[in-house]
């Protein structure tokens, strides 16, 4: 009876194996036609690309913290931006009310005429001077375009709508020549458990970091893009034009 059972057991293990081997070779397949896609939209640019090499443009990172979620209605309370060693960070004075999610999140709150930032007075500029400021910045660059971790449903309709409120939206459209979008970028390039900031950040850089700080949140995603290195073509696809 026991020996049987060991040639019924033996003869099994042939079939399983040939179910891993098959499993193995449909991932491998997969995940090297996914490779291969992603290099020929490399290896074919569009016009649009090609014109971005002649004449190089300059990615510039950037976050919002704001008083809430709602894009059409909530307030910049911090606008941050960099590009290499070069820095922009300016903190206003919201016009609405923090939601207490969001002060959770960013450690900002009110206080009468004053911003805190977990308690301590921070400097404001008035949002028509901060606007203004960040365009002076953004003109320091050649052909600058905005990179941002889920810009195309955040940050970008609210920088937007503000700078339309000022009267700024098309002087910034004559500095910025789009918008990319490094959450739908990054869901492009890898196959990952998680798509957050922090996860990234923890997956590529094995770093920890202060997350819903703008400028933090800028120089990791600075430093996120120099490791994943892109090409232009997958730029160009996740990039929101402002025109």
């Amino acid at each position: 009876m026991k020996e049987s059972k060991r040639v019924e057991s033996a003869g099994n293990k042939p079939t399983l194996s040939l179910i891993d081997l098959l499993m193995w070779l449909i991932t491998a397949v997969t995940r090297l036609t996914r490779a291969l896609l992603r290099l020929f939209r490399c290896a074919s640019p569009s016009d649009n690309v090609k014109a971005m090499r002649n004449d190089e443009a300059t990615p510039v990172f950037f976050d919002l913290e704001t008083t809430g979620l709602d894009t059409s209605a909530c307030d910049i309370v911090q606008l941050s931006a960099l590009s290499g060693n070069q820095t922009f960070n300016a903190y206003l004075l919201p016009r609405c009310s923090i939601t207490d999610g969001a002060s959770q999140v960013t450690g900002l709150t009110v206080s009468g005429q004053s911003l805190l930032f977990h308690r301590r007075p921070v400097p404001t500029v008035p949002h028509a001077r901060a606007l203004a400021d960040f365009i002076s910045f953004l003109r320091t660059f050649n052909r600058p375009f905005l990179v941002g971790h889920n810009s195309r449903r955040f940050d970008w309709p609210i920088l937007r709508r503000v700078l339309e409120e000022f009267a700024l939206l098309e002087e910034f459209r004559r500095v910025v020549s789009g918008c990319v979008d490094t959450l739908t970028l990054s869901r492009d390039m890898f196959q990952l458990q998680k798509y957050s900031q922090p996860y990234l950040v923890e997956h590529f850089l094995r770093e920890p970091y202060g997350a819903h700080d703008a400028t933090e949140d800028a120089r990791t995603l600075q430093e996120l893009y120099r490791v994943w290195d892109p090409c232009e073509s997958l730029v160009w696809k996740h990039t929101t034009t402002l025109r």
